[in-house]
């Protein structure tokens, strides 16, 4: 992979990590869930708030693998 496409790649990583950190805070409503995983999730009091946040853990997971084996 040439040296632009590479860069371009972390860039848009990290502007989806960003996003997928930003809405997990929000529907957390903390940043709690950074230190304890997933197992917060089963604290938030909604259905709908649980599926959310397991989908952006999800996606967070996803971009950091994808991190490792681009470097």
């Amino acid at each position: 992979m040439s040296l632009s496409k590479s860069k371009n790649l972390e860039r848009r990583l990290n502007l989806l990590a960003e996003e997928a950190t930003s809405e997990l805070n929000k529907v957390c409503e903390s940043s709690l869930w950074e230190s304890l995983g997933f197992v917060y999730f089963d604290q938030l009091d909604s259905k709908d708030k649980i599926a959310k946040a397991n989908f952006y853990y999800g996606q967070l997971q996803t971009i950091n693998e994808i991190k490792l084996f681009s470097n």
